[in-house]
């Protein structure tokens, strides 16, 4: 028999938990996950990092502390393989210049997606800061159809916007 190591517990763990939700993703307790593994949460950042990031169709959101949480979400399989392989999460540029080339934004959203991601990074420092333009990448991810809407457990193209009152 086989011992699996601990990473592929908590990877198998955790993917079990996204296929069994309804919406496509999942928010978990960093302290938790690394109690119930008996690992300190830096293994669950290792984790996190490695096998499941957007090269292996899955986008992370975190926040540390004490009402901090991690939250998963499978990407649609007609996206993946959309990102390439050494995508980094934080790097907007490079992730708008794959959405350009791909299609799915234009040049001109781009820019102004990057020009907003700049702004913040410039006059909003620290944790809040990235808390902001991954909150905002994550919006623009789930308006194109890539992830779940948290609200309704849509994808961005199948949320509807509300009606006008005029």
């Amino acid at each position: 028999m086989m011992i699996r190591s601990l990473v592929e517990e908590i990877e198998n763990y955790l993917k079990e938990l996204l296929a069994q939700s309804p919406h496509g993703w999942i928010e978990v307790q960093r302290k938790d996950l690394a109690e119930k593994f008996a690992c300190v949460p830096s293994q669950i950042t290792y984790v996190l990092n490695t096998r499941f990031n957007l090269k292996c169709g899955y986008f992370v959101e975190s926040r540390r502390g004490g009402r901090g949480y991690i939250r998963i979400w499978k990407i649609d399989s007609c996206f993946r393989g959309l990102f390439p392989e050494d995508a980094i999460p934080g790097d907007y540029l490079g992730l708008l210049h794959t959405l350009v080339q791909k299609g799915f934004l234009t040049e001109r959203e781009a820019f102004l997606l990057n020009l907003v991601f700049r702004v913040i990074e410039s006059k909003v420092h620290g944790e809040f800061g990235s808390f902001l333009n991954r909150q905002i990448f994550r919006e623009v991810l789930t308006s194109l159809g890539f992830l779940r809407n948290l609200e309704e457990g849509t994808t961005g193209s199948q949320a509807r916007l509300p009606d006008r009152k005029g």
